[in-house]
């Protein structure tokens, strides 16, 4: 049985090792200027990021269009597989899961679609993506797989932090308490944020640096992680590796760290 596997750009896996591990991918339209641009293959991501703080109208984004998912399909049934495996993203993110089932109901009997939600976003899910090949690799099949998806997702913890307040909240997708978000307004404090399976993304403090925004980062880790277990590393660095390097550091401090990955 040869077993696609799908994700979402979302996941933060780059691009180049997508493609060498062969996953296809579903990409957002992010809307910049009023023009429509796909997030990976039509985005200069550097560009773009820094490009955010001085952005307006902030850029905001769309889920794909159905057939841009049958696209994918046919592709993988042109490419001989006989399966699909989706690991999607949270519905509380994005509408992405119910555009991708949608598409797989029109392709309908052509070839076995299995689109699984893992109730998360960003690293989350592309940790899940990569365990996921993993498993593949090891001739699991979708059944198996996503049972230890199902398993995996409550050991998963992914903590972030972003430059401004306008980055964070303005797209609407990262909650906040109201007194929280006019405190870190006023005092131009960098926003931290969690994802989780029950509200996505939600904001969950402030620091007023970078590194004091990492240093509160490492004890939530400490907090939400077990000290007698090994934990593979994901980081999204922003166009920021040094600093990245220091937080890894950091982390390994408090955890045991099989593998780091920096991811997009």
């Amino acid at each position: 049985m040869k077993i696609k596997l799908v994700t979402d750009a979302s996941a933060l896996m780059p691009k180049k090792f997508m493609e060498d591990e062969k996953i296809a991918y579903f990409e957002s339209i992010l809307i910049i200027d009023g023009e429509s641009k796909r997030e990976i293959t039509e985005l200069n991501r550097d560009e773009f990021i820094n490009s955010l703080s001085t952005a307006d109208p902030y850029p905001t984004t769309s889920q794909m269009m159905a057939q841009d998912a049958i696209e994918v399909y046919e592709q993988a049934i042109k490419d001989g597989y006989d399966e699909i495996l989706y690991i999607g993203l949270t519905p509380l993110i994005s509408s992405q899961m119910n555009v991708a089932r949608l598409a797989a109901k029109r392709i309908k009997g052509k070839i076995k679609i299995t689109p699984y939600d893992t109730d998360l976003t960003c690293g989350s899910q592309g940790a899940m993506a990569y365990r996921a090949l993993e498993l593949l690799k090891q001739g699991k099949n979708v059944e198996e797989i996503t049972a230890h998806l199902d398993n995996l997702k409550e050991e998963i913890y992914t903590v972030g932090m972003t430059g401004d307040t306008i980055s964070l909240f303005k797209t609407g997708k990262v909650k906040r308490g109201s007194v929280k978000g006019i405190m870190v307004s006023l005092f131009n404090m960098k926003p931290i944020a969690e994802v989780n399976t029950e509200e996505g993304f939600i904001g969950i403090g402030a620091a007023f640096s970078e590194k004091s925004a990492m240093k509160k980062m490492i004890k939530e880790i400490a907090i939400r992680t077990h000290p007698d277990k090994e934990y593979d590393l994901f980081m999204a660095d922003a166009s920021n590796p040094e600093l990245m390097d220091w937080y890894v550091s950091e982390i390994k401090k408090v955890r045991k760290i099989k593998q780091t990955f920096y991811w997009e």
